[in-house]
């Protein structure tokens, strides 16, 4: 195993104890059920990345909550539109037809026009900017804004091409988080943690460290999972997936958050009980070494707790099962201190990633439907072609929450010695 990887997993054992006691203070989750969420923006938005992996974290960690996730990103866009209409007829065609009640923004890379001036620019896109927000607060009472300062120029993991550019960015972001106390908006920032990922990683592995925006514009796959995050954490999501401490001596459990532990045995050293989690992982592939470098050099890990404490054991090492397959081996002071089986293979994990699967094939489904109503004319045949991608989008949506409900496990611990 990589030392990386382990140095992961130890921070991320360390971040447990605040984030459990963080739960009980931490303000409601910002999405409700029945919302309908707009991601509005450039060509970062309709990379379709960011926005799907916000979708696994809603639909992982609040099954019960039904929410719908649509995708507005136009390549090339700004405040005051682009190549596939003016603001206006954006907000008529892309916006208002799905009647949603939470919009979040994010533009800026394409108004600062990939140059270093700054003041007609600036302009521009502050008074743009000012428009669409009374354009959508006029068109759409009611709606929750989230305003998203523009995502990093890359000037850290790899030489600029335009040097000083990611300045104009965060100037632009200062822009939006003065808009956002003008208009009582909360505003997110995708810019920091981007950035601040990518210098910690340049210490690491350069060559991953510069995957994460290859072009200097657009982040992989995995970079779009910082900002992901990033938003997610803006709404107050709850970064406990579940949290159970098992009392052998006694013969009970403590602490249950977001879970339900039943059925528990002590026999001969061998631990076991049946648990229902309220809520999954994130779906991670934890075999790939750049999911794992992203999860050393941001904050991602300490979403995602999964939290087992098993105190009472006697020394020595436990390999844990669930479903009666191996998860890993542990010895009684990690189990004692707790360990974070977010970070593992796990049957939960595999269940987490079939909503992603999904997501996946909605996130194809609304591609296709926006490229045919964003370049052609509604022609009959067209609008019959729109009809059924919304059907398929429907029952896909159907499929994500059915694949998100809780289902419960099979969890055994045996002493090493006595392994299965």
């Amino acid at each position: 195993m990589n030392s990386w990887r382990i140095s992961t997993r130890l921070l991320i054992l360390l971040l447990v104890i605040p984030a459990v006691a963080q739960t009980a203070t931490n303000p409601p989750f910002a999405l409700r059920d029945g919302d309908r969420v707009i991601f509005y923006g450039d060509s970062i938005t309709a990379q379709r990345f960011y926005t799907r992996l916000v979708e696994d974290i809603v639909v992982s960690r609040y099954p019960h909550i039904r929410v719908s996730f649509y995708n507005a990103g136009v390549s090339g866009d700004t405040v005051q539109g682009g190549h596939a209409g003016n603001m206006e007829t954006r907000v008529k065609r892309d916006v208002l037809p799905w009647h949603p009640t939470v919009v979040t923004m994010m533009l800026g890379m394409n108004d600062g026009r990939y140059t270093t001036e700054y003041g007609s620019n600036a302009k521009a896109y502050e008074d743009g900017y000012r428009e669409l927000i009374a354009h959508l607060k006029a068109t759409l009472p009611g709606v929750r804004l989230f305003l998203i300062r523009p995502s990093p120029y890359d000037e850290v993991g790899h030489s600029s091409a335009i040097t000083g550019y990611n300045s104009v960015m965060l100037r632009y972001g200062e822009i939006v988080s003065a808009l956002g106390r003008e208009e009582n908006v909360p505003v997110v920032d995708f810019n920091q943690p981007m950035t601040a990922a990518v210098t910690r990683g340049m210490k690491i592995d350069k060559a991953i460290a510069g995957s994460l925006l290859p072009d200097r514009i657009h982040p992989s796959l995995a970079g779009h999972w910082i900002m992901a995050a990033a938003l997610a954490q803006a709404w107050s999501l709850d970064p406990i997936v579940s949290s159970v401490t098992i009392d052998v001596l006694h013969g009970k459990s403590d602490g249950e958050h977001n879970t339900f532990v039943r059925q528990l045995r002590v026999n001969g050293g061998t631990i076991s009980w049946t648990q229902l989690d309220e809520a999954l992982p994130l779906p991670f592939e934890l075999n790939d070494p750049i999911t794992q470098f992203v999860l050393q050099v941001s904050n991602l890990g300490s979403l995602d707790q999964q939290l087992l404490k098993v105190t009472g054991l006697a020394g020595g090492s436990y390999t844990l099962s669930i479903d009666g397959r191996k998860v890993s081996s542990f010895t009684a002071e990690q189990l004692s201190q707790g360990v974070n089986l977010a970070l593992y293979q796990t049957a939960m994990e595999d269940q987490a990633k079939s909503i992603d699967w999904t997501a996946d094939d909605r996130s194809r489904v609304s591609g296709a439907r926006f490229g045919l109503v964003t370049e052609k004319d509604l022609d009959r045949p067209t609008v019959e072609a729109v009809e059924t991608l919304d059907g398929l989008d429907h029952r896909l949506i159907d499929e994500e929450y059915a694949n998100a409900q809780p289902k419960p496990h099979n969890f055994e611990l045996v002493p090493g010695d006595k392994e299965r």
